[in-house]
């Protein structure tokens, strides 16, 4: 019999509307009762009704916007988030990641409150440990981005880590991160805590209701058909999760949004004889792979394998995520790094091993925004196994996108715009998962690439560059040389070159910088963006003068750098333009920009 891992959800006053009209059986084992008709139309229509769907439909209710739905093929929180181990971690190395799990943080910690839902919220603190100096380097590094973010943290030794954890083995340490506004929380019930503060604020929550499809009609969304009919609207998020891939090529026009699941395990034991405290703080070790969090007097510890398992390889169809078939070979190695860092595991009773369906995007970035394709419809899935820490603040950013038309920070680096056609197969998701998942635990030095999918895009110049001994970088998809090795070097020394501290190939860039300086280079610019825009009065110009902060109105044949704003004001891009004749120009940008 399955294991329920989360305490059952407790009500405090007046019960949400969808309760009671959603399909929920009652503690009797009743039949479910009659749900609710739905809508014929909506603002807003919202598929997924786990932690990011819950997030955007409280954000949204919260802006102003009542007028949603939300649709949940199963049951709230029956997805991904049901199994989610439940750490709030706020020790990103991207700045909006950052910023998004400091404020799920500080949302998660007075959502009890204000709904009466208990969330289990408990302020443990996490610690995260360096076996090596050049592990202590990146935590150093993330250390910094944290307290210039007002997050407190600090570097600690290994004795203070004893004293914050005392079943902790520390011979091999040599540093750690602390950071002790991390949390716990019950996952299933924040979600569905954000539900019903989101029904009380007037949005409607349908639960057994499945999207087929989203209608559009001229480049944006008309509706949502479903299986119990159709529902008119302007705006459509797809919060899918495991779904989310299929969903979004469900209709005539599809949507790419390219992620792909994989196993993920953790372990379930019964409580110490001296139960550990529900206020210990998290461990994360890197270098071991593994993750270990209290867990009702015992623990709870999982990690990310250098050999995952990919599912789904075909798309999915079960309506909910159930728990996957044990795998105590492929688990052996996270154990025994567990018994390694917290060797008295060894003599507690293990109660389950569960295995649960993650999805994984092609860069380890959630993803976000509107789709490129298709107006009005918007994403936000992919939570590379942070749901939890991203769902608050991701919902809050993609409702600000919604209402505002932008969120209140840079969210750039999440946008679903980031990915192409090519980046959305299920074979290069497929091959690419597979290297995204350990490499949430690996070191990233600077200028890392992946070795995955590799090739989708290349220059007509590509073999000869290739020939001639250039080392290749990968952006939006795209190979570009990164330098070029010269005569007797060994390629493998320099492709391993891996440190913090100067690399092995820095001295062949600098020569090639000098190269460039004093003498004369040819620079392969096929994978950057290219426009040429022109009119037969002077429309161009003055657009161009509008758009860009820099004076364009130049002579014939001079090049301008300039920055591209928004309607406020803000910076969106950076380019290069060229004047070509007094009408003519010709736009110069790079392939990514983040």
């Amino acid at each position: 019999m399955f294991l329920r891992l989360l305490a059952d959800v407790r009500w405090r006053g007046a019960e949400p509307k969808w309760r009671s009209a959603a399909c929920c059986r009652s503690a009797s084992g009743a039949a479910e009762a009659q749900p609710a008709p739905l809508p014929a139309q909506a603002q807003v229509v919202i598929c997924g009704g786990g932690i990011a769907g819950t997030s955007v439909a409280y954000h949204l209710a919260k802006l102003g916007w009542k007028d949603v739905v939300l649709l949940e093929q199963g049951r709230l929180a029956a997805g991904t988030t049901r199994f989610c181990a439940g750490i709030v971690s706020t020790a990103r190395p991207v700045s909006i990641e950052l910023k998004m799990a400091d404020y799920s943080n500080k949302l998660y910690e007075q959502l009890e409150q204000e709904t009466g839902v208990q969330t289990g919220y408990v302020k443990t603190g996490s610690v995260s440990l360096a076996q090596t100096q050049d592990r202590l380097i990146s935590l150093k590094r993330i250390a910094s981005s944290l307290n210039v973010s007002g997050i407190p943290c600090e570097i600690i030794s290994p004795k203070q880590v004893a004293q914050l954890h005392p079943l902790i083995n520390i011979h091999d340490l040599v540093g750690a991160m602390y950071v002790p506004e991390d949390a716990l929380v019950l996952s299933a019930n924040v979600s569905l805590a954000l539900a019903t503060a989101a029904s009380r604020n007037g949005v409607q929550i349908h639960e057994r209701t499945s999207v087929s499809h989203v209608s559009v009609q001229k480049g944006r969304v008309t509706g949502v058909e479903t299986d119990r009919g159709h529902i008119k609207c302007q705006y459509f998020v797809n919060c899918a999760g495991q779904w989310a891939y299929e969903l979004g090529h469900s209709g005539e026009e599809p949507v790419n949004i390219p992620l792909h699941a994989c196993e993920h395990f953790y372990l379930l034991t019964h409580p110490l004889k001296e139960p550990l405290a529900s206020n210990v703080p998290t461990v994360v070790d890197p270098d071991g792979r593994i993750y270990i969090r209290s867990w009702q007097g015992g623990i709870l510890s999982g990690g990310f394998e250098k050999n995952p398992k990919p599912l789904f390889t075909e798309g999915r169809n079960q309506l909910e995520i159930h728990n996957l078939q044990e795998d105590w070979d492929h688990f052996e190695p996270l154990l025994s790094a567990l018994l390694r860092r917290m060797p008295d595991v060894e003599a507690l009773q293990i109660m389950q091993l569960v295995n649960c369906p993650e999805s994984f995007t092609p860069d380890m970035r959630c993803i976000m925004g509107e789709s490129p394709t298709v107006r009005g419809y918007f994403v936000l899935a992919g939570m590379n196994s942070a749901g939890i820490s991203y769902g608050g603040g991701a919902g809050k950013y993609l409702a600000e996108w919604m209402v505002h038309g932008y969120p209140s920070d840079n969210v750039w680096p999440l946008d679903v715009k980031r990915f192409g056609a090519l980046q959305s197969s299920r074979t290069f998701l497929r091959h690419r998962v597979m290297e995204v998942m350990p490499l949430m635990c690996d070191l990233k030095v600077p200028r890392w690439d992946f070795q995955t999918g590799r090739q989708l895009r290349t220059s007509p110049l590509y073999d000869r560059l290739d020939a001639q001994g250039a080392r290749w970088m990968e952006k939006h998809g795209f190979e570009r040389v990164k330098y070029f090795v010269p005569p007797g070097k060994d390629l493998l020394d320099l492709d391993q070159s891996k440190t913090f501290y100067k690399p092995d190939w820095f001295d062949i860039v600098g020569s090639e910088v000098k190269c460039c300086k004093e003498a004369v280079c040819v620079i392969d610019m096929s994978s950057f963006t290219k426009f040429e825009i022109s009119s037969t009065g002077d429309q161009a110009l003055q657009n161009l003068q509008y758009l860009f902060s820099n004076d364009l109105d130049v002579p014939v044949g001079h090049v301008v750098h300039t920055g591209m704003l928004n309607e406020n004001g803000g910076y969106e891009n950076d380019c290069s333009i060229a004047r070509l004749s007094k009408r003519r120009w010709v736009l110069t940008s790079t392939t990514l920009i983040w």
